[in-house]
């Protein structure tokens, strides 16, 4: 059995629930800076410790695995302490937000080489966009030459509360990554450019200091061209939408329905994708592979850091386009 620990209660309350479900792990504790959510979570989980000092858990020999699932700019460190504490870490997206942050969480990894890092990417585990992987990879589209992916939050709300006190919060970095790494995943394959644009005139009347929308266009070694968003400040359901255009196939997944089209013929019906959307209860599964990879090491998890380090460098990249306003050669740290 697993003993394993989660700092952070808000999506933190879903890892603790996966590893209050998964046969060979233990719950043993929870942390979180402000003592009024435990009284909540106690309810489902009385046979936990709980604690605001991150501290107890991290220094805790007793703790296999920790998920980091704090605000934004503990990551890094919290990350970094766990590792060289010789925790397995399942850490919330970002992994980090900045550079120099990534560096030292590698160097914290390679120095801990028995641990192991993954990161809670949570639209792999989804069954529509698994078949839409599976048809890329088995040539069904043809050659894929153009994408779009849509991040739309519809949680306006929740940018004026942490998010907006924080020394820097990018909207890259914490929603338009999800569509990052969906387009990244279903392609098997790695952007070489980055273009981006972003604005705040959705949240320009509140306490955000940081944009809160944010389109990307990313280049890949083949010609592929990709369209992202990062729609923070929407006036829309919470969403993720894609589009994905081959030469023998399109694919839309929008609000009201998913299909295929292989036909330009507007006569011709759409092939309707009957896969479930958002199949929420399938999202605790990156979890479970993670576990089920440090107990059986020929095991990999959904997500495996290589996935995390090159989906931080194209994030770093976009933010820098940003700034510079010209197309930027995405650095890799890995």
């Amino acid at each position: 059995m697993l003993n394993c620990s989660v700092i952070g209660l808000g999506v933190g309350e879903k890892h603790a629930e996966a590893y209050e479900s998964h046969n060979k792990t233990v719950l043993k504790s929870v942390c979180d800076i402000d003592q009024s959510k435990f009284e909540h979570t106690k309810i489902n989980l009385p046979k936990s410790s709980f604690y605001t000092n991150d501290k107890r858990i991290i220094e805790d020999s007793g703790i296999d695995i920790v998920s980091v699932a704090s605000f934004d700019n503990f990551h890094s460190d919290q990350i970094i302490r766990s590792l060289n504490n010789g925790k397995h870490v399942m850490a919330e997206k970002p992994l980090c937000l900045h550079p120099e942050e990534l560096i030292k969480i590698i160097e914290a990894k390679n120095n801990n080489p028995e641990t192991k890092l993954s990161s809670n990417l949570a639209l792999r585990t989804n069954s529509r966009f698994l078949k839409i992987r599976n048809d890329i990879k088995n040539g069904e589209f043809g050659e894929v030459f153009y994408l779009e992916g849509d991040y739309y939050w519809g949680r306006k709300e929740k940018l004026f509360g942490w998010r907006a006190e924080i020394d820097f919060y990018s909207i890259i970095h914490g929603a338009a990554i999800h569509m990052i790494d969906l387009i990244m995943w279903l392609l098997n394959d790695k952007p070489v450019y980055a273009q981006a644009m972003a604005n705040k005139i959705s949240t320009k009347n509140s306490n955000l200091k940081y944009n809160s929308f944010a389109v990307i266009l990313l280049e890949f070694e083949n010609g592929t061209i990709v369209k992202l968003t990062g729609n923070g400040g929407c006036i829309h359901p919470h969403f993720h939408g894609l589009k994905i255009f081959g030469n023998n196939l399109t694919a839309i997944h929008n609000l009201n329905e998913a299909y295929y089209l292989n036909t330009s013929d507007n006569n011709e019906a759409p092939i309707l994708l009957n896969e479930p959307y958002p199949e929420k209860e399938s999202r605790k599964n990156l979890i479970y592979s993670f576990i089920d990879s440090i107990i059986d090491k020929s095991k990999a998890p959904i997500v495996i850091e290589k996935d995390i380090y090159n989906l931080m460098s194209v994030c770093f990249s976009a933010e820098e386009a940003i700034k510079s306003g010209k197309k930027e050669k995405i650095k890799y740290y890995f």
